[in-house]
C-alpha cells in the first residue's frame, strides 16, 4: 500500500476506556491503539490511512451494535479524504 500511494489498514477493538477489573484486556486494547498509532505515524505520509473502530458493546443483529450498523464505519473510515483521516471511531450508544 506504501508503494502504491495509496490503501487503508483498519482494526477492530473493543473496550474504550480501561477497567480495572479488567487489567490485561484493558492493556491489549491500549496496545492496538499504539497499534494504529504508530502504523499511522510510519505509512500515513505515504497515503496509507490506519485506523481503528473500537465497538463499545456486544455485537448482535437488531440491536445498536448490529453488524450492518457498524460496518459502515468502516466504509466511512475508507473513503475518507486525506485531509480528514480519522485514527479512531467509537461505536458507542449515546
Amino acid at each position: 500500500m506504501a508503494r502504491r500511494g495509496s490503501g487503508t489498514f483498519l482494526v477492530t477493538g473493543g473496550m474504550p476506556e480501561p477497567k480495572p477489573e479488567y487489567v490485561s484486556l484493558s492493556l491489549g486494547k491500549a496496545g492496538v491503539r499504539t497499534l494504529v498509532a504508530l502504523l499511522d505515524q510510519e505509512y500515513g505520509p505515504s497515503g496509507v490511512h490506519a485506523a481503528s473502530v473500537t465497538v463499545d458493546g456486544p455485537v448482535a443483529a437488531g440491536t445498536f451494535f448490529d453488524p450492518d450498523r457498524i460496518a459502515e464505519h468502516y466504509w466511512r473510515l475508507h473513503v475518507q479524504p486525506r485531509g480528514e483521516w480519522q485514527r479512531e471511531i467509537v461505536h458507542t450508544p449515546g
